[in-house]
């Protein structure tokens, strides 16, 4: 899955809790390897073995990894592969929607207005959102089957952020099938399950990731920063006050860490912690003589990498980082402003 927009999440954010209660182990920092993030004059690798958009002069398409091309909106600002398609949601300016949105560009026959961001499955095979009032509902099959859930109860609008599940209908397949959204609110997290079940998220605040038994998120919040916990089956494995936790590895080996105080234009440190006790196995880190980059849009392609939307010096990348250190493009640079929307976006997962 993919975290909640950082604007969203920071305005979603407003209370803080204590967490001196939680287990907190970090890496000190002489032991951590580091990697300047100064994507100039990369070298060029392969493309992004997962779907990204690409908007240019007016017109905006995703490349998938097979190739394919398919158009869409140019306000589209999250995608997630569904069948033959893509699961769209569009903003810029505009009211938050969602969509199905076939190979060759055409949408599907419904909409709905939502809160900001998609949360994806483990395997991708299930996607929600959700929106005012608590609502929530999930796509999947190819695109034609919509499950609506127990809203959560929220004020203002909801924002899904992981699902646990590959199969929302109820009775189908091996047994076991079902799912359960974990869905933000303006002041807390709730799930709500295929069974028809509704209740808080224990000790989060607001979820910003989770993949199979893992779900991790922000326990608290204030100017100073933020403080993070990661959960295994609900049992507390380990927190951050230096990192919010981002998208987990395909092998649940590694987390991405944000910064743990979002500001300015875009970030400039990314951490790669351990799942198992929250170190820090690489860190890419700011120039202290200024030559480095922002990013957005950070999600793992494998077990083993990292996609990053990169600004630097007048120039917009994808860029592909290794928990080696290791950095190349993914797509090559172009001359842009930082104050437009991005031209490159990385389907969520």
């Amino acid at each position: 899955m993919k975290t909640l927009p950082r604007a969203a999440l920071l305005a979603a954010t407003t209370l803080a809790l204590t967490s001196s209660l939680l287990p907190s182990v970090q890496a000190s920092s002489e032991q951590v390897p580091r990697t300047v993030l100064d994507v100039r004059d990369l070298d060029q690798g392969e493309p992004p073995a997962l779907a990204w958009t690409e908007r240019t002069a007016g017109r905006t398409v995703v490349h998938g990894p097979d190739g394919t091309t398919t158009p869409v909106p140019n306000n589209v600002v999250e995608l997630a592969p569904m069948g033959s398609g893509y699961v769209v949601q569009t903003a810029l300016n505009r009211p938050t929607t969602v969509r199905w949105i076939g190979a060759d560009g055409t949408p599907g026959r419904r909409e709905w207005r939502t809160g900001a961001g998609l949360a994806v499955s483990p395997l991708g095979s299930v996607v929600a959102f959700a929106g005012r009032r608590g609502r929530v509902w999930t796509i999947d099959q190819e695109g034609d089957r919509v499950f609506r859930f127990n809203p959560v109860p929220v004020t203002g609008t909801a924002h899904a952020a992981v699902v646990a599940g590959e199969n929302c209908k109820e009775g189908e397949g091996d047994p076991g099938t079902g799912c359960s959204i974990a869905v933000n609110g303006p002041r807390r997290a709730f799930y709500t399950t295929s069974h028809g079940i509704v209740d808080r998220v224990p000790r989060l605040r607001q979820v910003t990731t989770g993949r199979a038994r893992w779900i991790g998120g922000i326990t608290s919040f204030s100017e100073m920063g933020s403080c993070s916990t990661m959960m295994r089956r609900l049992s507390v494995k380990w927190s951050t006050c230096d990192n919010q936790l981002g998208d987990i590895a395909l092998d649940n080996g590694h987390v991405i860490g944000t910064p743990a105080y979002a500001d300015g234009f875009g970030p400039t440190t990314l951490d790669l912690l351990s799942m198992t006790d929250g170190s820090t196995v690489r860190s890419f880190t700011h120039s202290r003589t200024g030559h480095s980059a922002t990013y957005f849009e950070e999600v793992w392609e494998d077990a083993g990498h990292v996609l990053v939307v990169t600004y630097q010096e007048g120039e917009w990348a994808v860029v592909r980082l290794g928990v080696d250190g290791s950095m190349e493009y993914a797509v090559a640079p172009r001359r842009g402003s930082m104050d437009r929307a991005f031209p490159f976006q990385l389907q969520t997962r």
